[in-house]
């Protein structure tokens, strides 16, 4: 099971978006997750598989201990959510 972190800036609308998404996606595909939404000053400190979130974002947080990045151009982008969530879960997987 992936431990997994979306962020956006409030921590509210679009990492909310983004963690029902990243859950669509991961069962179609038959991973299993916990996934939590945060916002930037929440997503400190935390220890996460994987963290999905914007290059700005990603820019300001701080102190995120991850072992996989998913950068999103579009937050609304399923297909670029699944282009690039899918292989970082499949690099984990070992």
């Amino acid at each position: 099971m992936f431990k997994v972190l979306t962020v956006c800036a409030v921590g509210v609308g679009s990492s909310l978006m983004l963690k029902m998404n990243a859950g669509t996606i991961l069962k179609n595909h038959g991973y299993k997750a916990s996934i939590e939404n945060t916002n930037m000053s929440g997503a400190s400190g935390c220890r996460v598989d994987i963290l999905i979130t914007t290059e700005d974002v990603y820019k300001q947080i701080k102190n995120v201990n991850t072992k996989e990045v998913v950068i999103l151009k579009n937050m609304v982008s399923k297909k670029e959510l699944e282009e690039k969530l899918i292989p970082v879960c499949q690099k984990l997987e070992g």
